[in-house]
């Protein structure tokens, strides 16, 4: 299959990068290529307001953006607190020097027990969500648009959604469980299973090659929010994949993930265009050359076939005044 696969990363406010990247594709015309998207939390978003069609939303909504509105406090009880720091031991405990020895099925039973765990509301994000995303145009889109979230319960798992075939209040609830980041947002319920981030780690899987893979399209470009990430190449054999990758560190859990930042959104969106036209730059100026000369050849044929033309016509007209005379 023709055409590009891209692939969103997850990591929180370190996603400002991707809208620089789709900047780039943007203003030199790569966009129409691209014939499937996928992300993960909020890769998940971004590739939702790619669906969607229009850049200059998406980086307007990035570039006003603020942590007030991703990261409100709610209201919280005593008991609420001691509930929290229970849960963020075990996820401690899952992330520490026995994550070597923790098995995929203690991973989930584990998951499985953080429920209600979330210190921040969602209202910022849904509002965030409702002004950026338009899921008429994703419903009505050629481009499949997968999220990756992560199913919690007795089947746990990674579980992904084509939101062409959802509802606009059901794409929204996957956008958010695939960005409830566990002790940062409650996880979300849809069609009856728990959902939390889907680039959870251990278990999830926070760069969805997979789905743009299976389509079959002829290049995966994947957007990295970490520089030491990179894809299992093995996992896809025959896939042609091109990677963007920070060339400066994106930042780590409080200056970067948790950074919602107008000022921090403005700075990874300028780094994401220049780590892209890094890659692509002399491509397009190949590009861009061949098309110019393509374009002057055509200008010089059209020249020459006039010339043709207007000495045709002067032969005949001389050949018939020659006749008369």
């Amino acid at each position: 299959m023709k055409g590009i696969g891209l692939v969103f990363a997850g990591g929180g406010g370190k996603g400002a990068y991707q809208i620089g990247v789709w900047k780039y594709l943007h203003q030199n015309g790569l966009t129409p290529y691209i014939h499937a998207v996928s992300g993960t939390s909020v890769g998940a978003l971004n590739a939702a307001l790619f669906a969607s069609g229009d850049f200059l939303r998406a980086e307007h909504l990035w570039l006003q953006i603020s942590p007030e509105q991703i990261l409100s406090p709610k209201k919280i009880t005593a008991e609420d607190v001691a509930d929290y720091l229970c849960k963020a031991a075990l996820v401690a405990g899952m992330g520490g020097s026995s994550l070597g020895a923790l098995s995929v099925t203690a991973a989930k039973a584990a998951l499985g027990k953080l429920r209600g765990d979330g210190i921040f509301s969602r209202d910022g994000l849904i509002q965030l969500i409702s002004q950026g995303v338009n899921f008429s145009a994703i419903q009505n889109s050629a481009i499949p648009c997968y999220a990756t979230c992560f199913a919690l319960g007795l089947d746990a798992g990674v579980r992904r959604f084509d939101l062409r075939r959802y509802s606009a209040e059901e794409g929204q609830a996957l956008l958010l469980a695939s960005s409830a980041l566990p002790l940062i947002f409650d996880p979300v319920e849809f069609q009856g299973t728990l959902y939390s981030d889907g680039g959870i780690f251990f278990v999830g899987d926070n760069i969805p090659v997979q789905p743009v893979y299976e389509m079959g399209v002829e290049y995966i470009l994947v957007v990295h929010l970490s520089r030491d990430e990179p894809v299992d190449r093995t996992r896809y054999p025959g896939a042609k994949i091109l990677e963007i990758i920070p060339q400066t560190d994106l930042g780590g859990l409080v200056d970067g993930t948790l950074d919602f930042t107008a000022a921090g959104a403005r700075r990874r969106i300028e780094q994401g265009w220049r780590d892209t036209e890094r890659i692509f730059g002399p491509f397009i100026k190949q590009a861009t050359l061949l098309h110019r000369g393509e374009l002057l050849l055509r200008a010089y044929q059209k020249s020459e076939e006039k010339k043709c033309i207007s000495c045709r016509w002067r032969n005949s007209r001389d050949k018939k005044r020659r006749s008369k005379a």
